[in-house]
């Protein structure tokens, strides 16, 4: 082996041996308290905004014409911007959308909540596939006038932070021949033998 060959694994074994500890290092926290602690952890990951997503509609939940209820898809975002689950109450009001107003919140219609606590809870809700909460806001006996335009104001109030709200507006229109044409096939399928 030529005298230049030599040198150069000389010089590779010594660098070797001198940036290897601390390339192994990198990424780790010492215990210098270096890094974010606890405090920060959970605030980096925590919700900071909600967005109720556009496939938020009136919907069937029992598949006929006739919506139930509202079916919303919620994101919780992080600081970052990141879907991230949330633990908390979500609290749902839907408004009449009125022209004349500033903020256009008509009469109060309904409201719901939805406490979600525990992770029974996650499970029930939660959607892997879009990273959004679903949930079935049901009209409970009070369906609301199929051809208006309304709000919908979604809250979340986690322990220990602000809450966090976000607006949608979407209108609800059913013709008069889906209704018909669904009370139909109710009728019929309940006088079938």
């Amino acid at each position: 082996m030529s005298l230049s060959r030599r040198c150069l694994l000389v010089l590779f074994a010594m660098a070797t041996f001198i940036f290897a500890p601390a390339a192994c290092q990198r990424g780790q926290i010492g215990e210098t308290g270096e890094g974010p602690t606890v405090e920060e952890l959970v605030s980096y990951y925590s919700p900071r905004s909600i967005k109720v997503l556009p496939f938020t509609k009136p919907r069937s939940f029992d598949d006929d014409a006739i919506p139930d209820g509202i079916g919303v898809s919620l994101r919780p975002l992080d600081q970052a911007g990141d879907p991230v689950k949330a633990y908390g109450t979500f609290l749902f009001e839907l408004y009449a959308y009125q022209n004349a107003i500033g903020g256009h919140r008509g009469e109060l219609l309904q409201t719901w909540s939805q406490p979600i606590v525990s992770v029974d809870g996650q499970k029930q809700f939660w959607e892997r596939v879009t990273s959004t909460y679903e949930f079935q806001l049901s009209w409970e006996g009070k369906p609301i006038p199929p051809q208006a335009k309304y709000i919908l104001v979604a809250s979340l109030q986690a322990p220990g932070s602000d809450r966090l709200f976000d607006e949608y507006e979407f209108e609800f229109r059913v013709t008069r021949e889906e209704i018909m044409n669904s009370l139909t096939e109710q009728t019929q399928a309940g006088a079938a033998p």
